[in-house]
């Protein structure tokens, strides 16, 4: 399993990431569309929603690290992670009483969360030289 070095600093650009695009996205919103503008307590919604999946997504990976190669390894890794990521995002939805899309914004962070720790090739594999020894 490849964990990067700085993981810590990884995820917390990541995680700023989404946020800052989220909230760009919603004022955009507003001025093109008629949205609501997003008051603190709406971007602390998403900022929230946005770490809560990507530790979601963290903690995931740390299971069932990423595939080196695609295929259906990676299909059925996705649907494992985003069954609960959907669940704590309509819950966060439903209980925060938010307007804001929360239930799909936690399971797009988690998917991207979990994509930092990645399988390497030679694991899981029996390669000759290790089952002469």
């Amino acid at each position: 399993m490849y964990v990067p070095p700085n993981l810590t600093l990884r995820v917390f650009r990541l995680l700023v990431g989404i946020s800052a695009f989220l909230f760009l996205f919603y004022v955009v919103g507003h001025y093109l569309t008629g949205w609501p503008f997003p008051t603190p307590f709406d971007l602390l919604r998403i900022a929230s929603a946005v770490v809560l999946g990507g530790l979601l997504g963290l903690v995931f990976s740390r299971f069932w690290p990423l595939p080196a190669k695609p295929g259906l390894e990676r299909i059925f890794r996705i649907f494992f992670l985003l069954l609960p990521a959907l669940v704590f995002g309509y819950a966060l939805q439903v209980f925060s009483g938010a307007n804001q899309a929360l239930s799909l914004i936690l399971p797009l962070s988690a998917w991207l969360g979990s994509g930092l720790i990645v399988r390497l090739p030679e694991e899981g594999q029996n390669s000759p030289a290790k089952s002469a020894k």
